[in-house]
């Protein structure tokens, strides 16, 4: 009985953490935008870059969630892998705590690998004919 619910429980404790840091990091991003930008000028990035990203990180909370259509939800997965692998290295070479970075990746990945099985696999696609297998 628990292992026909076992996937479904992983994927959405692995989802919860993931739109928690994307949650927490669109508040940080404008709540606590002087000490953001000083992070992100600490660790070797533009400041310009705080506002933009908190945009996108929302942008990905709304089609994580909505998993409305197949393309578009596969990017905003791979966009936030590669901001999660960005901040883990960045994190480790400036000799902070990645520890957040380590876990939210391996709940991004979880997330992503269980979510066709758990939620079933969105039939559309976003941008129609081009990205149509």
């Amino acid at each position: 009985m628990i292992t026909k619910y076992f996937p479904k429980i992983i994927f959405w404790l692995a989802t919860a953490y993931v739109l928690f840091l994307l949650g927490f990091a669109v508040y940080a991003y404008h709540a606590k935008h002087a000490m953001i930008a000083g992070f992100f000028s600490a660790l070797g990035y533009p400041t310009y870059l705080v506002y933009p990203l908190a945009y996108l990180k929302l942008l990905v909370i709304v089609i994580i969630v909505s998993h409305r259509y197949n393309d578009l939800r596969d990017m905003a997965y791979a966009a936030y892998f590669i901001n999660m692998v960005m901040a883990l290295v960045a994190h480790a070479a400036h000799g902070d705590s990645y520890t957040h970075a380590a876990i939210g990746g391996v709940c991004l990945i979880t997330s992503y690998l269980l979510g066709n099985k758990v939620r079933g696999r969105p039939e559309r696609n976003f941008f129609g004919r081009f990205t149509n297998a």
